[in-house]
């Protein structure tokens, strides 16, 4: 009985989103306007993506993080395209920052949406997947194990730009920075304080997107940004499945558990709850591997026995012989869990980079 009821409800409403992608026109809101009902934010966010079009961005770029938002907001630029209405863009990129560091288990849901996108490609849409990776002499492995960096923190904050930032720089320079670009970022109000407040600075044109994507380009938009997160989930776990999408994989990834995921080897926070909902979930204990070596990495490189000392007798870099232990005990984690936590190419970086240091353990 209550399945039938939630089996109409869905139908019902499912009519109505058609009806809304079907309109020609829509008005344009207050970005900082919420719709009280998903159909309403939807109608909200396609007449920002319409107004856009409009003014000549026919090209998009969506950036896309494997979250629920920047899912959301890959859906909806897809869902125009395959519904080919008369200011359906000309074409969609969807950028993928692969930082080498995110959660197994998310990265998978991530490369699963990807395949998607190019399935939708082979059909003859144009929309493209693109995957972008910091340069191998950038990468997280490589500048604790190869250069001897002590892990990010608060004073230290040095892997978003390396990991993130600047890898999505330079591929949006690859795809285009013209006058009919525009970027696509899934930032919503309500997510944190301090970013509510970056937002509203930026109004019409958002600075930062999640986890520090740097989207500081002529046209980059946020046509999501006044949904709220029932109405995200609502979205991506009831209607964009009856299109094909999936994107029941990314609401299964986060369950009932209101978490950011990210890199598993985080320390900017105190405790990874991302790591620690997927680990608590069945079949999933041996992860737990990577909640310890986390936990190891941060007690290795803030103990200042195990560093370089400067000059000025402040803790420096990781000596040579602790950063070949870790690198030691990250291969044989590795071995032990079956999953790939560091490629050749940085195992190859880190060792070119040590045997042509001539500093070593000094300055």
């Amino acid at each position: 009985m209550i399945a039938n009821l939630i089996t109409s409800r869905q139908n019902l409403s499912s009519d109505i989103i058609y009806d809304i992608f079907s309109k020609d026109n829509y008005s344009f809101s207050n970005v900082y306007d919420s719709g009280s009902t998903l159909e309403e934010s939807l109608e909200r966010s396609l007449g920002k993506l319409q107004q856009a079009f409009i003014s000549g961005k026919t090209k998009w770029i969506v950036t896309y993080s494997g979250g629920k938002d920047s899912t959301l907001l890959a859906v909806l630029a897809g869902e125009l395209l395959r519904r080919r209405l008369w200011w359906s863009p000309q074409s969609i990129y969807v950028v993928f920052s692969d930082t080498l560091q995110e959660i197994p288990q998310m990265h998978t849901v991530a490369m699963n949406f990807l395949a998607y996108i190019e399935k939708l490609s082979k059909s003859g849409l144009p929309i493209t997947a693109h995957i972008t990776r910091p340069d191998w002499s950038q990468t997280f492995w490589f500048l604790i194990l190869g250069k001897g960096y002590p892990v990010p923190h608060r004073r230290f904050w040095w892997c978003t730009e390396r990991l993130k930032v600047e890898p999505v720089k330079k591929i949006l320079g690859e795809l285009g920075q013209g006058n009919d670009v525009a970027v696509l970022t899934g930032v919503r109000f309500g997510e944190s304080d301090r970013r509510d407040g970056r937002m509203k600075k930026a109004s019409s044109c958002l600075g930062e997107g999640e986890c520090g994507q740097v989207l500081e380009y002529q046209g980059a938009l946020a046509p999501i940004a006044h949904w709220k997160t029932c109405q995200v989930w609502d979205f991506l776990a009831l209607y964009a499945p009856l299109w094909g999408w999936p994107t029941k994989d990314v609401v299964n990834l986060y369950g009932d558990t209101p978490v950011r995921f990210g890199c598993w080897t985080c320390t900017l926070v105190e405790k990874d709850r991302a790591l620690e909902a997927v680990i608590a979930k069945n079949g999933n204990g041996y992860l737990q591997g990577l909640a310890k070596f986390r936990q190891r990495l941060i007690d290795v490189t803030t103990d200042p026995t195990m560093r370089v000392v400067r000059p000025n007798n402040v803790p420096g870099k990781l000596k040579m012989s602790v950063r070949r232990m870790l690198l030691n005990e990250l291969l044989e984690l590795q071995k032990e869990m079956g999953i790939q936590l560091i490629r050749a190419e940085e195992i190859e970086a880190i060792q070119e980079y040590w045997n042509n240091d001539a500093k070593g353990d000094s300055y």
